[in-house]
């Protein structure tokens, strides 16, 4: 049986810590020696895809979505070497907003200014030093990567079965179809949420063009 891979993209900007952090993902779960340190988490491979920064952070985050990854890692000073006008913590957080639950982990060395300044879920939020230097804390991280990836993969694929059970009874009450409409909307937003049509449109439509919407959710669940 083949192992399970999921793509990590890494943004940073400091070359030497991107390979690094390189070395650390395609270690995965396992020693230096391919022995898992959790073998709960031997089926696993990650593999790190660096993605280049550019200037504008909108167009960033077009590059991630691009990149169809599974998860990615951000450093939370991205300014520090390279002249750039965004945190890691602002991509992260636009990244969210742009794919609905997608899994964003942030590697800092500055965790005190990261908790007063710039507020991100703890859960996901990692020490640089800690995660290269020990190996549980590596797993640790990693480990949360896949867990964070499944959880992200069985919510999104729980949602299509709603909606694929759901659209046959379009129509046959209010509760139905707005239900339609809420799984429709997080299923647009998981793939980017700046083109999706906002609910309100969605409630907006006639009767007549309830087929439209179905049309659209059937050619999104195909993606």
């Amino acid at each position: 049986m083949g192992k399970i891979t999921y793509r990590v993209g890494i943004v940073d900007d400091d070359a030497a810590k991107i390979t690094q952090m390189i070395t650390m993902i395609r270690l995965c779960c396992n020693n230096e020696d391919g022995n898992a340190i959790r073998p709960k988490y031997a089926i696993y491979n990650l593999e790190p895809v660096e993605i280049p920064l550019v200037p504008s952070e909108m167009d960033m985050v077009d590059s991630v979505i691009n990149n169809d990854l599974d998860a990615i890692i951000i450093d939370y000073n991205l300014s520090s070497q390279e002249a750039i006008a965004y945190t890691g913590v602002s991509l992260a957080k636009n990244i969210c907003s742009r794919l609905y639950e997608f899994p964003v982990f942030v590697l800092t060395t500055y965790q005190d200014d990261l908790f007063d300044h710039e507020l991100f879920d703890s859960y996901l939020v990692f020490d640089f030093a800690r995660y290269i230097g020990d190996d549980m804390e590596r797993v640790e991280l990693n480990s949360k990567i896949i867990e964070q990836v499944n959880k992200y993969r069985i919510e999104r694929e729980a949602r299509e079965k709603e909606l694929a059970e759901l659209i046959p009874k379009a129509g046959e009450s209010s509760e139905i179809d707005e239900r339609i409409i809420e799984l429709d909307t997080q299923l647009e937003k998981s793939i980017d949420g700046r083109s999706n049509i906002t609910p309100k449109m969605k409630r907006d439509l006639t009767s007549d063009n309830i087929q439209a919407l179905i049309s659209k959710i059937d050619e999104l669940i195909g993606k």
